[in-house]
């Protein structure tokens, strides 16, 4: 049972109890502006925290003792970073997964196919990425998944069964949609802040927080994200961890009739 219908169903409940307290005069119904106010807070909290699986499940850490960790890629293919990503993943022979939007990967083909071709993973994270795309109704959200995939697969012959929510973010609208496409959702347990962050607090900001089994979000678009990936990765060898793709630390497929 998804956490929200728990929490709806335990407000419901806790309100119930209150009007039957009041009708004996034993509480009073002030007490439902307070019940009201968690439940907006938990609720607000549930659709920005991807990882609290309010909506529905989303796999944000992988479980394992192994020093392991696998990096992500938000908003690409972009035509100049993810060619400049790429390059490092090859030196390093790091793997990754690359969450792109339908609108780039029309846009950027040969480098979508780039990724593929280099054995790195492609999931989906949205047409538009719109940023008005948490208030679309679930046939428009459910429209630019399927139509994401199709491009993917029309660019690549792999259809992604990975989804990133652009922003991380869940509402019901988009529980509804994602159940009519059986896709896995994925979060994140290690955000680098690197649309936000400079790059020296940025850096230091990972190593003091790279943890066992961590999915880590970085994005195409960022500036300098050449130099960031190529000290993180360095630093990660150095320190013993390995780094693998996604699928195989979350033991999930990542494309529909994979072999």
């Amino acid at each position: 049972m998804a956490l929200n219908i728990k929490v709806n169903f335990i407000t419901v409940l806790i309100v119930i109890l209150i009007v039957i307290g009041s009708q004996r005069g034993d509480v009073s119904t002030l007490w439902i502006l307070p019940v009201a106010i968690i439940y907006i807070l938990l609720t607000v909290a549930g659709s920005y925290f991807i990882c609290m699986n309010y909506y529905f499940k989303s796999f944000c850490k992988g479980k394992t003792s192994e020093k392991v960790v696998a990096i992500t890629f938000d908003d690409g293919p972009h035509n100049v970073n993810t060619l400049k990503i790429l390059n490092v993943l090859k030196q390093k022979n790091a793997v990754a997964v690359f969450f792109v939007t339908g609108k780039n990967a029309v846009e950027n083909p040969e480098i979508l196919k780039s990724i593929s071709e280099a054995g790195h993973i492609i999931g989906n994270h949205s047409y538009s990425h719109s940023g008005m795309f948490d208030l679309f109704s679930s046939s428009k959200m459910k429209e630019e998944i399927s139509l994401t995939n199709s491009e993917i697969e029309r660019i690549t012959g792999k259809s992604p069964l990975l989804f990133r929510p652009p922003f991380g973010v869940t509402n019901p609208m988009l529980k509804k949609a994602f159940s009519a496409v059986q896709m896995y959702s994925i979060g994140w347990s290690l955000r680098s802040l690197d649309t936000v962050l400079e790059k020296e607090k940025l850096i230091l900001k990972l190593k003091s927080n790279t943890r066992t089994g961590d999915i880590v979000l970085f994005h195409d678009t960022t500036n300098d994200i050449e130099e960031i990936l190529e000290i993180y990765i360095q630093w990660l060898l150095d320190n013993g961890f390995k780094i693998i793709d996604l699928s195989t630390l979350l033991n999930i497929e990542a494309y529909e009739n994979q072999s």
